[in-house]
């Protein structure tokens, strides 16, 4: 329940309530604290599977005529048992594929399994049968729809790319004139520091950047910065604090190392922002490069400074990039929108028939 993730899920659930469809939720949570799970000698993937297929038995037990979820291999063993969910449309959202977190290497260690284990042959195994028996798949870029595809043999027919957004009204730009004795002030949002090249910005912003910008760090966890670096901590995706940072900001640098999507770039669009990032994953259908920011190659630090100083030296360019994004993210992410869209495939499942009170779309979130 994190990051675009849980956006994705609260958009869902406001927008079912406006459409006045009955619907429950299922959230699936991982790891239970002190739990008899929790204390098998399993390692601790495999004991937070077990943990998320119990806690959805709750929110399974009431049948209901649709089913959207963010879990796959959690979800399977109802899916083979209980007989109202093997009727039941099953539609599947995701932002990436196991094999692509692996490909990613040590960046998503303890996330991914090497497919050429036993264990990874499993785990494949069990997701071609959950995307046989699932009705639609909805992931998140056409990167990920491919993986499905190619590597877990989905049915292309049932494959449609349908990415999550913003409130577009909330985040918004902020009429605002610059002080031209300002420092310029850079952006970086990301929960893992180091997977989101957070060391390589602070390098090249204490060797380089820090006499003429200031840089705003989000992240979870304390680090050790330099001057003209603050550091906010523990902020959430709805934190009043987090909109302000991007609304005061000039531009957004997140130069990941591996990422399967960026909610991080998205918001940063719908501020009015340039971003800066590396292509990575789905993020090259977010960020149009020259256009609304710059892609990168991951670690490449001289790319990144010459990047940012072009930025910084060229006000034009940077408006002209922070309404393209806007612009985009008005288009292509609005979470409205694509609330409304996961609907409608829904209704279509049912035959495009409205809910009636007593029966509705269950949300396992994940």
């Amino acid at each position: 329940m994190v990051a675009g993730v849980q956006t994705q899920y609260v958009h869902l659930r406001r927008e079912l309530a406006q459409a006045q469809i009955a619907f429950s939720t299922a959230e699936v949570r991982p790891w239970l604290k002190g739990g008899a799970v929790e204390r098998l000698p399993l390692p601790r993937r495999t004991r937070g599977t077990i943990r998320s297929v119990m806690t959805l038995r709750d929110g399974l037990r009431v049948p209901a005529d649709a089913v959207w979820s963010q879990v796959a291999l959690p979800l399977l063993p109802h899916m083979r048992t209980r007989r109202w969910l093997r009727r039941a449309p099953v539609l599947y959202a995701i932002d990436c594929t196991p094999i692509q977190l692996f490909e990613f290497g040590k960046y998503y260690r303890g996330q991914s399994t090497d497919p050429r284990s036993p264990k990874g042959r499993l785990a494949a195994a069990l997701l071609r049968d959950f995307f046989r028996r699932c009705r639609r798949l909805l992931p998140w870029s056409q990167w990920a729809a491919e993986s499905m595809v190619r590597d877990y043999d989905a049915d292309p027919a049932k494959v449609q790319v349908l990415p999550p957004g913003v409130d577009v009204e909330r985040w918004r730009p902020e009429s605002r004139s610059r002080d031209a004795q300002a420092p310029f002030r850079l952006l970086f949002v990301g929960g893992d520091f180091v997977r989101k090249g957070g060391p390589l910005l602070l390098d090249v912003f204490r060797r380089h950047l820090s006499e003429r910008c200031s840089l705003d760090v989000v992240t979870t966890r304390p680090i050790e910065t330099v001057p003209g670096v603050t550091v906010h901590i523990g902020l959430s995706a709805d934190d009043p604090a987090l909109l302000g940072l991007y609304q005061a900001a000039d531009v957004v640098v997140v130069p990941t190392h591996a990422d399967c999507f960026s909610m991080t770039a998205i918001e940063a669009m719908a501020c009015g922002l340039p971003v800066i990032t590396s292509a990575v994953g789905g993020i090259p259908e977010i960020v149009v490069d020259g256009k609304t920011g710059y892609l990168l190659a991951p670690g490449d630090g001289e790319a990144l400074r010459a990047t940012i100083e072009r930025l910084v030296a060229d006000a034009s360019l940077r408006h002209s990039f922070g309404a393209a994004g806007r612009e985009r993210a008005l288009r292509n992410f609005n979470a409205e929108a694509q609330a409304r869209a996961v609907i409608d495939n829904l209704l279509a499942e049912l035959g495009g028939r409205p809910q009636q009170a007593g029966s509705g779309a269950v949300a396992p979130a994940g």
